[in-house]
């Protein structure tokens, strides 16, 4: 019996996401936080996934 091609192309070949990659893009996150008027202050005390979901939808989350 034969490999298929659906066989070999299991989830092991993908990239994984690297942490660098994933600490620019909340870099750029709290960039667009402050300007939307966000203190620093604010900005430290949220987790990232209270900070994506402001990012999602803006005008709900003005300052």
């Amino acid at each position: 019996m034969r490999i298929r091609r659906a066989m070999r192309k299991k989830p092991l070949r993908r990239p994984i996401k690297n942490r660098g990659a994933k600490r620019y893009r909340q870099v750029q996150q709290k960039k667009r936080l402050i300007e939307l008027g966000f203190t620093d202050d604010q900005i430290r005390k949220m987790n990232i996934k209270q900070i994506h979901a402001i990012l999602l939808r803006p005008k709900k989350f003005s300052v």
